[in-house]
């Protein structure tokens, strides 16, 4: 591994010096990696006059700590810079794989979510394979009519070429798959509720045919009000979506919130110091459930993090910053890229942390 050359800045006090002698003794000697209750409990014994608060930047430093760190969960999702309808996340979901036999041989459902509207569709199929696949995105869109881009997380089908080909050419909009899962988390969350609704509807019934229930869960739900306006999910279309958006948004100029959805980097210094957790040039670990492009990683994201880590063992560099808009424009979101991984501002703060000095 290159070494850094240390600097004025990279030089520790006498006691966190004493703090490290300490913790590397107890994992060599005596195969124990210390927390940080325990090394502050060694700091009080030994009168150094660590805080908590630098007990634990220091553990984040360490190598064989940082690494096994968990990343929180994102709460506020960045919004995407699109203001028209028609905009759609789609999954697939795996349900109940062993009652195949009993729903014409569907072992999942494909999930189609409007980005704004939330409006929903589902169709049972036999697989991810590319006919299966096709022919519910044929029901979807013969049933829809006004789709003008997909979104959904990356999958052997999504990426193949000639499969989105196939669709720009007989329908005509773009399906563009996405380097990592953040902005699919809406057909995710939709996986989630139709589960819920089937599962319910099941043991009601007593039975395992679940595929004649999904297109009567979605219909009850498309008839719904959207909370804070006045139309029902089925009923917005691209004659009233303006009118739709103003009522969401709560403002008679709907157009000009999406014309500032984004802010920063700034001029001034000490706003992007107040402003952003990281800074240019910082080396950062980055998220495993956030790394779709590093093949190596890519293996490990289904592993439990209490094994392989939380956090990738690649040292990234953050390449640049921005605030973005939440998806309700409620709040600013601060989002990165990596040079490694290209210019598109992907991963959110809680995805990277600081990585270890000796990595």
């Amino acid at each position: 591994m290159k070494k850094t050359t240390t600097t004025v800045e990279d030089k520790v006090d006498p006691a966190t010096e004493k703090l490290e002698k300490y913790f590397r003794q107890k994992m060599d000697k005596d195969g124990v990696v210390l927390t940080a209750g325990q090394l502050f409990q060694y700091s009080k014994l030994k009168k150094l006059g660590l805080s908590k608060q630098k007990i634990y930047a220091f553990l984040q430093r360490q190598s064989v700590v940082g690494q096994f760190l968990q990343a929180r969960k994102t709460k506020e999702y960045q919004s995407m810079s699109v203001i028209r309808p028609g905009v759609y996340h789609i999954d697939f979901a795996e349900f109940r794989k062993e009652w195949a036999g009993s729903n014409k041989g569907c072992t999942g459902f494909l999930v189609a979510v409007e980005n704004f509207t939330n409006k929903l569709f589902a169709l049972p199929c036999r697989g991810k394979g590319t006919e299966q696949w096709l022919n519910a995105i044929t029901a979807f869109v013969e049933k829809t009519r006004d789709i003008r881009t997909i979104f959904s997380d990356r999958d052997t089908v999504a990426t193949s070429l000639s499969f989105r080909d196939r669709l720009r050419e007989k329908y005509g909009f773009a399906w563009y798959f996405l380097k990592k899962g953040h902005k699919a988390f809406l057909a995710e969350r939709y996986i989630g509720f139709l589960k819920t609704k089937l599962s319910q509807i099941l043991e009601h019934k007593k039975q395992k045919r679940w595929i004649e229930f999904l297109a009567a869960i979605c219909s009850e739900y498309n008839q719904s009000k959207i909370e804070g306006t006045s139309y029902r999910r089925q009923a917005v279309n691209r004659h009233n979506f303006s009118h739709f958006l103003s009522q969401l948004l709560k403002t008679s100029e709907p157009e000009l919130t999406f014309n500032s959805f984004k802010a920063g980097p700034f001029q001034n210094r000490e706003w992007n110091r107040r402003i952003f957790k990281y800074d240019l040039g910082d080396r950062v670990l980055l998220a495993r459930r956030a790394t779709w492009d590093d093949q190596s990683e890519k293996q490990k994201i289904f592993t439990k993090t209490s094994v392989e880590g939380g956090y990738g063992k690649r040292v990234f560099t953050v390449g640049g910053r921005q605030l973005r808009a939440s998806k309700m424009h409620k709040s600013y979101v601060q989002v990165y890229s990596l040079s490694e991984l290209g210019p598109s501002l992907h991963f959110y703060s809680n995805e990277l942390k600081p990585a270890p000095l000796h990595f």
